[in-house]
């Protein structure tokens, strides 16, 4: 018994590898995006500082 559950928990360790990549990845992405329209639609008529 103990044999199997060794795979399980390394498989439910890569599972959550892979959602956190998953999403880290999608929230950097996000943040880009909302960063950018902040400085070029949101900011368009003030200087950069």
């Amino acid at each position: 018994m103990s044999k199997r559950s060794i795979p399980n928990v390394d498989w439910a360790n890569q599972l959550e590898s892979v959602i956190r990549q998953f999403v880290k990845e999608k929230l950097e992405l996000i943040m880009r995006e909302e960063i950018k329209h902040f400085l070029e639609i949101e900011q368009a008529g003030t200087p950069n500082r």
